[in-house]
């Protein structure tokens, strides 16, 4: 079956799902969603402050807010429309990734367009945080053209609960057309090894430091330094520029290109940290469990669809510092325990997260469709 992807990258997933997709027998088009260059500019131009730092951070947040505007999400849709009209005859399916623009405009011109949504979160969940969601008065735009998005698609896959849970409720779409496929690791090859706990080192992992409790993490850290001054924090991802970071103890790397070198701080790691605020999944916890590595992270979204509490991890509600620290010391100071959720941990991403189960959830999902 031939298959036209209306393509926007999702946390590195997008190359493990076309190569499943592509091993059960599908051709695929690949076709890359441009983003409006002229948002760029316009974002440069009402965050303009002469301070250059806080320039670049106000320039950040209003150009996230412009990307979810609902002219871009038209814009978006335009683009895909032409591409659609493009292929038109040379494809079975249309595989939208995101709920980030629809395939066409106008639904009822293309009553025979089938199509199915890949996604892992929505605009309605997003509004636990601001500087992720689109602009208050343009919300109901928003979820308007997102809703129809929704409501028109043969089918939804979803990477979670949390997310179905909320097209059901929040989108009122029909629960029969809503499908969980799963996540997958995205490591090549991750070794099984002989792990050493040292009893010292937490590890954080992730570019938007806010949005995913770096801040909380910091307070944590001063408290779990009182009761163990050798313990360590490294930061790897946001960007140094953005973030003066500058505590006793905390390594702050910064983004680290190499994969490779990632895998070693996770082998280094005793636990992995990072108590979001708001997080469509969480891939950097399968990460840190398949290096046998316990996570600590918040009760939203689908981090407790990853973590179970006490048993690869700990809950905490988020922005709650001393259940962080508390939690995180729990693991540092025993280390049979420490080990013991590190190997569960490690059962667990690789039994419940396989892309192979997500690739034959979709096709047979795909050719029962057609």
């Amino acid at each position: 079956m031939r298959i036209l992807v209306l393509n926007i990258e999702v946390s590195g997933m997008n190359k493990y799902l076309f190569a499943q997709l592509r091993q059960a027998g599908h051709e695929l088009i690949i076709w890359d969603v441009p983003l409006p260059k002229r948002l760029r500019y316009w974002a440069l131009l009402i965050s303009f402050v002469p301070h250059m730092r806080t320039w670049k951070k106000r320039f950040d947040y209003h150009l996230n807010k412009l990307y979810k505007s609902s002219w871009c999400f038209r814009w978006r849709t335009k683009q895909c429309e032409k591409i659609i009209k493009q292929y038109q005859g040379q494809y079975d399916l249309v595989i939208n990734m995101t709920g980030m623009n629809a395939p066409v405009v106008d639904y009822t011109r293309f009553s025979e367009l089938k199509y199915v949504v890949i996604t892992s979160y929505n605009m309605f969940l997003a509004q636990k945080y601001d500087e992720w969601c689109t602009y208050e008065h343009e919300f109901k735009h928003w979820f308007d053209l997102e809703k129809s998005l929704y409501q028109n698609a043969q089918i939804i896959f979803t990477t979670n609960d949390n997310v179905r849970e909320s097209l059901i409720k929040d989108y009122t779409v029909d629960s029969s057309r809503l499908l969980k496929m799963g996540y997958g690791l995205t490591f090549d090859g991750v070794e099984d090894y002989t792990k050493v706990y040292d009893g010292k080192t937490i590890l954080f992992v992730g570019f938007d430091f806010k949005r995913k409790g770096g801040f909380t993490l910091l307070k944590a850290f001063e408290k779990v330094r009182q009761t163990k001054p050798d313990s360590r924090l490294v930061i790897i991802g946001p960007n140094k520029d953005m973030y003066k970071i500058e505590q006793e103890g905390v390594e702050f790397l910064g983004p680290v290109k190499d994969r490779e070198k990632v895998k070693d701080y996770y082998k280094q790691a005793s636990v992995f940290a990072m108590p979001s605020v708001c997080e469509p999944f969480g891939l950097v916890f399968l990460e840190a469990m398949a290096y046998k590595v316990p996570c600590v992270g918040s009760m939203v979204d689908a981090m407790n669809e990853i973590i179970e509490d006490g048993k690869t991890g700990y809950l905490i509600e988020p922005n709650d510092t001393d259940m962080l620290a508390e939690k995180i010391l729990a693991l540092l100071n025993d280390q049979k325990l420490n080990q013991k959720m590190g190997e569960q941990a490690r059962i667990s991403s690789m039994n419940m997260f396989s892309w192979e189960d997500v690739g034959q959830n979709l096709d047979t999902h795909i050719r029962k469709l057609l």
